[in-house]
């Protein structure tokens, strides 16, 4: 069995790479710069943002928190479907955020009155990918969750985050401001047109 992967899929996470890649020009970091914040060197960057190679979930994840976005499920309706809106004690944020893309989707398929082994006939997984999926388990590839929520009739999209700012956090070469965390918060806060404190 294999993942159906059609080319609206395709296009769906080719939009999701182009608006991070996006953000990242708009706040006007190199990605050398970008890559000091996440476990990886610049190269995958350009990687990822050049669709060369396709990043983890978890990758896709902190790529977006730090550059103040998220990952969000969207319902046929064009808005936003949530899923849990805090962290359980103890539980690590690319682990928060799994579940919160993973509740919504698990809730349609519920809802539609659909068996996971039906949904996974559909999405070209096992009946077991889809129940790890579900439980947080284990994080499907970018590409099957965009799948995964097409066939349920829903969309992955990036999202500024509501509340967040920036994480850009290790200032150094490429990155605009003086250098101090506190001056690059606050042009980045400029920058998307709110107000810090």
């Amino acid at each position: 069995m294999g993942l159906h992967v059609d080319a609206g899929a395709e296009r769906a996470l080719a939009r999701i790479i182009n608006g991070l890649r996006a953000a990242r020009l708009e706040v006007g970091i190199s990605q050398n710069a970008l890559s000091a914040g996440l476990p990886v060197r610049g190269r995958a960057i350009s990687e990822w943002e050049t669709g060369a190679i396709e990043p983890t979930l978890g990758h896709l994840i902190q790529w977006s928190r730090e550059l103040g976005r998220r990952l969000v499920v969207i319902g046929r309706d064009g808005e936003v479907r949530n899923g849990p809106l805090r962290q359980r004690p103890g539980e690590a944020w690319e682990s928060f955020e799994r579940r919160r893309l993973a509740v919504p989707l698990r809730n349609r398929r519920l809802a539609l009155g659909m068996a996971q082994g039906e949904l996974g006939e559909l999405v070209g997984v096992s009946r077991d990918s889809i129940q790890r999926w579900e439980l947080v388990r284990v994080p499907p590839r970018p590409i099957a969750h965009v799948v995964w929520a097409r066939q349920l009739g829903y969309s992955l999209d990036v999202r500024p985050m509501a509340e967040g700012v920036l994480r850009l956090r290790r200032p150094g070469p490429g990155w605009p401001g003086t250098g101090s965390p506190a001056d690059d918060h606050d042009f980045y806060a400029r920058q998307r047109g709110r107000q810090t404190r």
